[in-house]
């Protein structure tokens, strides 16, 4: 085989490894959004929805509530849960 057509393999067999992993940490962060959302609900809430922003870059949870609330999920809260805030300073 040739040296462009071994190349041009490899860079193929990359990128769509590549996507398969970005595809891998999209599902995962959508589930695990799913789960936050259901386990951080208000009381009052009677169900939600997990909708992606792309100006925020995170799932958003939107709580069928009288008062209307929503939660940001992005991925430090999907993975890291409650144990993320000591990663964050104290102000």
């Amino acid at each position: 085989m040739s040296r462009v057509v071994r190349w041009f393999l490899a860079v193929l067999a990359s990128g769509l490894l590549a996507l398969v992993a970005v595809g891998l940490v999209g599902v995962a962060w959508n589930d695990r959004a799913d789960d936050v959302c259901r386990e951080q609900a208000p009381q009052a809430a009677v169900g939600y929805t997990v909708t992606w922003e792309w100006s925020e870059f995170a799932y958003v949870c939107d709580y069928h509530t009288p008062t209307r609330q929503t939660k940001r999920v992005g991925i430090i809260d999907a993975f890291h849960g409650e144990g993320g805030q000591r990663h964050r300073p104290e102000r």
